[in-house]
Formats: structure tokens, C-alpha cells, sequence
């Protein structure tokens, strides 16, 4: 079982960048993948966010769901810009089953900077290659989100994010860190931009599994859910596992927030 993550730098128009990703995707992901992981804005040109248009995103989704059914693999789509009802703007991100089915979605509305606000809702997922957690934007890099879908039961995170590229080592060293006290793998996918400083990875506890730094292209990693498991196996000695990152905590104490898990 494999990872794929996405990193592409912005071309000049939204439809130069899907088609930059996309062809990639089809080129690189092959049948072992078990996820594809796409960043925030992804298809975005780098300057003010709007909605991508509505040819172009059905499109987009098209060609995703191919790459899931194809493949067999389950993929998150990124997040791109759509006009609300009632106005304004808010990210949506998907995830797609093999089939091509949408299976879960988390929607963050874009505040008047253009940035992504976070949200109240953490999905979790039961797939074959074991449960993981949806996160879009700065949810990521809030404590009681990860932490939520971890107790939840998540043993992957795939997250639709990015990095501002200003402080990249300290915010590399804050993805192995919600790894490790989570004990949960972390796929990360980061767009490249003025703005965005790439850094996409699959962080694991004990380290990390592939890193993209700045450069182009599609990263991936090996999936092993029977290593997350082993980690974490209650071990008080902390010889074998990492069983302090998830399970030495009173989880009681988060009963309401745990409760807000869809």
C-alpha cells in the first residue's frame, strides 16, 4: 500500500495548473496506491483566491474520480474555491472513494484576507486500509483537531494544507510533531507559490517517510496500518510502542469534543 502526495508550483491561469497537476497524477500514481493526497487552493494561479470556474471544476473532479475508479485508490481532492448560496466564498475538499464516490467532504469558508478560516466538523473514515481523518487548512495546525480525529479512532491524516514558506523548518518540525503525540501517519500536501512554501511529506512517529521539500512533483511513501496499530499497543515501559501519544490521555475529558466527529 502506497501514499502519493502532490506539489506543483502555480502556473499563470487555473487551467495551466489543473492540467500541470492532473497529467502528473496520471502519469506518476500507480495501482499500489491506497491514497492520493492533494493541497489546499490546488488549483489556484498563487494570487487572490476566487471560484474556480464551473466547467473547470467539474473537470477537475472528472478527471479525479477517473484517477480514483483506475487506480483504486482513494483520493482527497484539495480544496478549491466555490460561491456559497448566500454569498462568499468557501473551500471544499473531497474525498473519493475507488468507486469515484464522494465519501466525505470538509467545507471552510475563505475570510476577506483570503485565507482559510477553520471549522467544528472532523471527519473520520473506515476505508480497507484502515480509518483516516480528513483536515483542511489551518485545522491542521490547531491541537484539538488532529487530536480529536486520532481519538477518534484515525490512523492516517490526510490533510489539504499549506505552508506560508516563512517559517518552513519550524513548521516541518511541527508535522512529525502531531505525528508522534498523535501516533498517526501524516500525509501532507502543500502547494508551491510566492506564498506557499511547499513542504508537502508523510511524517510517521518515528520520523519521515518522504519528504518533497521545494521541488515539483508527486512524493510517495509506503502505508503500513499494522505498524500504526503495533505503536499503538499499551506499553508502559515505551520499549516497543508509542502508546503515550494516544492512549495515555484521559479521554473522558474530551467527550465533547470527540462528540462533534461526523
Amino acid at each position: 500500500m502506497t501514499i502519493f502526495v502532490a506539489q506543483h508550483t502555480r502556473r499563470a491561469t487555473p487551467e495551466e495548473t489543473a492540467s500541470a497537476v492532473l497529467d502528473d497524477l496520471d502519469r506518476r500514481v500507480t495501482d499500489e496506491a491506497s491514497f492520493v493526497v492533494l493541497p489546499e487552493n490546488v488549483f489556484t494561479t498563487g494570487g487572490d483566491v476566487q471560484a474556480l470556474p464551473r466547467q473547470l471544476r467539474e473537470q477537475c473532479l472528472d478527471r479525479l474520480t477517473t484517477l480514483a475508479r483506475t487506480r483504486g485508490t482513494y483520493v482527497l481532492t484539495g480544496s478549491w474555491a466555490q460561491t456559497r448560496p448566500g454569498g462568499g466564498l468557501t473551500q471544499v475538499a473531497r474525498l473519493l472513494d475507488p468507486s469515484g464516490t464522494e465519501c466525505a467532504r470538509v467545507e471552510r469558508p475563505v475570510l476577506p484576507d483570503g485565507t482559510t478560516g477553520t471549522g467544528d466538523d472532523f471527519p473520520v473514515v473506515e476505508t480497507p486500509f484502515g480509518r483516516v481523518g480528513l483536515l483542511l487548512g489551518p485545522d491542521f495546525w490547531l491541537v484539538e483537531p488532529p487530536r480529536i480525529e486520532c481519538l477518534a479512532g484515525a490512523e492516517l491524516l490526510l490533510v489539504a494544507g499549506s505552508l506560508d514558506g516563512g517559517q518552513q523548518a519550524s513548521q516541518r518540525a511541527a508535522v512529525w510533531g502531531i505525528a508522534t503525540l498523535n501516533t498517526v501517519v501524516v500525509a501532507f500536501a502543500g502547494s508551491l507559490s510566492e506564498r506557499c512554501g511547499g513542504g508537502s511529506a508523510v511524517a510517521a512517529p518515528e520520523g519521515f517517510v518522504a519528504e518533497a521539500g521545494t521541488d515539483e512533483g508527486v512524493i510517495e511513501a509506503p502505508w503500513d496500518v499494522e505498524r500504526i496499530r503495533h505503536l499503538r499497543e499499551p506499553d508502559l515501559r515505551f520499549q516497543q510502542t508509542l502508546w503515550f501519544g494516544l492512549w495515555a490521555r484521559r479521554t473522558e475529558l474530551y467527550t465533547d469534543l470527540t462528540a462533534q466527529v461526523s
